[in-house]
């Protein structure tokens, strides 16, 4: 999910800012264009963006925009795929053309606060399409010059608003890291402020001109994660659903935020709309969600208390068929299965399932509660405020 959807989220106004050194009517044309292909890659319509895409390079001065257009199509398209990689480097092979050009309008307009946001915006996403490809010094070199990018476009133009949302990934990602890590990152690149970060992205949210609804994408996933921020997580995917039904991350992170504010009838609603789509053969969601969806019911009727009911979802998470990329739904299923088996005081069992959770491929979330919880039991928690 990370993979793409980041890297999307930082190219989208890059090739907004692209349109404004053609005419002025040629100027709207492309921007009204370039909106609206941006709406359909976060309803991940790739097919449809594309279109949009490939009608801004029929437009004079448009060969920048559609260049950067049709790379988030590229991007948008791996989210349904296990191998990301051969995309990955076709993305990378057409940001770098894409950064050639904006260098073009660079040297033309130094001036030009839009010019340096655009650059920022490109070397970010760079930066995450090279770290996703473990080319890990030119995901550094890209990073720094991000962040320089994103500092010329705020020096020259205060009112700027869409830089903060380069700025605060920056200072987000940047401030989360490990203590460890800290010190070592720090010798080549401006020290991270996590709390800063996210408030530089809420601002864009709120008043940003090109990236406010790419902020507020980005926010409900922190919110309903690691911020646990979950009434203003439930507040935003709400609206975010009426806007992008085809998504279905929205759904699901709407739904566990819901679900952890003790908001059962709400969340199952959610989760109902996942079901129907499902049933209507929408695209995205096919059978490869058949797991996270159970696992997300699981996690519901976990957080009301019916275990029983809680269990048998999980169990249906586990048993289905799951493609690589969401291996991370099984260690889900074990580990919190593993929960309610303590919570019930069968602590032989919990630790059997926790092992199993540790015994999935890859890293995540998952596997950390896991390994917590082997060294002592779980206990429930209490409910957070609404």
């Amino acid at each position: 999910m990370l993979r793409s959807r980041w890297i999307l989220f930082l190219t989208v106004s890059f090739c907004l800012a692209a349109s404004r050194v053609s005419a002025f009517h040629t100027a709207l044309e492309v921007r009204a264009s370039m909106l609206r292909a941006t709406d359909l890659m976060l309803n991940l319509d790739a097919d449809a963006a594309e279109g949009e895409c490939r009608h801004v390079l029929t437009l004079a001065q448009g060969e920048a925009a559609g260049r950067f257009c049709l790379a988030m199509v590229t991007l948008t398209r791996t989210e349904d795929k296990d191998d990301p990689a051969p995309d990955l480097d076709h993305f990378l092979v057409q940001m770098g053309e894409a950064i050639s050009t904006a260098e073009v309008l660079e040297r033309s307009q130094p001036t030009d606060a839009e010019v340096k946001l655009l650059l920022g915006l490109a070397q970010g996403s760079k930066a995450l399409a090279d770290g996703g490809r473990k080319n890990y010094l030119a995901a550094f070199q890209a990073i720094r010059e991000a962040h320089r990018r994103f500092e010329e476009a705020l020096r020259l133009d205060p009112n700027l608003i869409d830089a903060y949302y380069g700025l605060g990934v920056y200072n987000y990602a940047l401030g989360r890291l490990p203590a460890l890590l800290k010190p070592l990152v720090s010798i080549a690149l401006p020290p991270g402020d996590g709390t800063h970060g996210l408030e530089e992205m809420e601002r864009v949210a709120e008043h940003g001109a090109y990236l406010k609804m790419t902020a507020r994408v980005a926010l409900l996933h922190l919110y309903a994660g690691t911020e646990q921020k979950y009434a203003e997580a439930v507040r935003l995917g709400r609206d975010l659903l009426s806007r992008y039904p085809g998504n279905p991350d929205l759904y699901f992170a709407t739904a566990n935020a819901a679900s952890e504010l003790g908001r059962t009838t709400e969340a199952l609603e959610i989760a109902r709309r996942v079901a129907r789509n499902m049933a209507e053969g929408r695209p995205h969601f096919n059978s490869d969600i058949a797991a996270r969806y159970n696992q997300l019911l699981g996690k519901i009727y976990m957080d009301q208390g019916e275990h029983a009911t809680a269990l048998a979802f999980f169990k249906r998470a586990i048993e289905a068929p799951t493609p690589p990329r969401y291996r991370w739904v099984t260690a889900w299923a074990w580990t919190r299965s593993g929960m309610i088996h303590d919570l019930q005081g069968e602590r032989e069992e919990a630790v059997r399932r926790y092992r199993k959770a540790l015994a999935v491929e890859g890293e995540g979330t998952a596997k950390d509660v896991a390994r917590r919880y082997l060294d002592e039991p779980y206990i429930g928690r209490p409910r957070p405020a609404s």
